[in-house]
């Protein structure tokens, strides 16, 4: 079973690939500073401590065919919104989190499919309402344009809110595989530019893994190490059984995990890749695209 769609993203502000986002960009090695990191050990306690409160849990999601289903629906939906509005990848990740933990602690109901819809809409009012980053902030009905299978007027949005916050025990704040990204982006010795093209290219690959529902069983920090060590293994190949035992070694992530979870992320972009042979597509995946940051 194939759990993550290639969106067709079109006119989606994301945009192609500039020769800044090429690996000659990253024209010396990485280096993470781990003096500075073991310093500020508190601030990485904290989010491994923070990870376990708010994780989604070791369900297994892809026995659940209604669910999977639901998922898809969902995303694609939210995706398309994405593209629409430019909301950042932080706003996408919160999203998400928040409607996988919904789905997994509220029993879903297969006679009522707009369930998800509608959760999930409830999701994204309540992420923007979360973040201050975004500049441009939708009414609830205005969210609901990009082909939305079914249609909610604002009190049922909000009366779904407030189940979503009840179900969610009001921790809206959880700790991402971003909240990971920021700790070690800013302690890998690259100038501005490249620290930005790198975190860019975390959060690019953060956004297409996070539509296979199998992604979800992995904490943020486990998922966090195998993206950047992707993001890596891409600009600095000959680097990457080093930056592998720093990371796992400073994160105190399950190497065994991380493993796996990489191989995951093969497995992924093998199946991406014979899914693009023998056809054209008329737009690129979100593979190729760069994210807004």
């Amino acid at each position: 079973m194939t759990l993550a769609p290639s969106y067709d993203m079109g006119d989606s502000g994301f945009e192609s690939e500039t020769e800044a986002v090429k690996k000659e960009a990253f024209g010396v090695p990485l280096f993470i500073n781990e003096h500075d990191l073991f310093w500020e050990d508190n601030e990485l306690i904290s989010l491994m401590s923070k990870e376990k409160q708010t994780r989604v849990g070791n369900i297994d999601v892809c026995s659940d065919e209604s669910l999977v289903s639901a998922r898809k629906k969902a995303l694609d939906w939210v995706f398309k919104v994405k593209a629409h509005y430019g909301f950042n990848a932080l706003t996408i990740v919160l999203v998400v989190n928040y409607f996988d933990r919904f789905i997994l602690s509220f029993k879903f109901q297969k006679d009522k499919p707009w369930i998800g819809q509608l959760a999930v809409v409830a999701c994204l009012s309540l992420a923007l309402a979360a973040k201050v980053e975004e500049t441009q902030v939708s009414l609830l009905l205005d969210l609901q344009v990009e082909e939305a299978e079914y249609v909610f007027d604002s009190k049922t949005i909000q009366r779904m809110e407030l189940l979503v916050l009840s179900t969610l025990q009001w921790r809206m704040k959880p700790v991402t595989p971003i909240s990971f990204f920021d700790h070690i982006t800013r302690r890998l010795g690259l100038n501005t530019h490249l620290h930005w093209e790198f975190l860019c290219r975390c959060e690019r690959w953060l956004l297409f893994l996070i539509t296979d529902s199998r992604f979800m069983l992995y904490v943020p920090s486990t998922l966090a190490a195998a993206t950047m060590l992707h993001v890596i293994k891409e600009v600095e190949p000959c680097h990457y059984l080093e930056y592998q035992k720093q990371l796992i070694r400073v994160l105190k992530t399950c190497e065994d995990k991380v493993n796996a979870c990489s191989e995951l992320i093969s497995e992924l972009l093998e199946s991406e890749e014979k899914g693009n042979q023998g056809h054209k597509r008329k737009h690129r995946s979100i593979l190729n695209k760069s994210v807004r940051c």
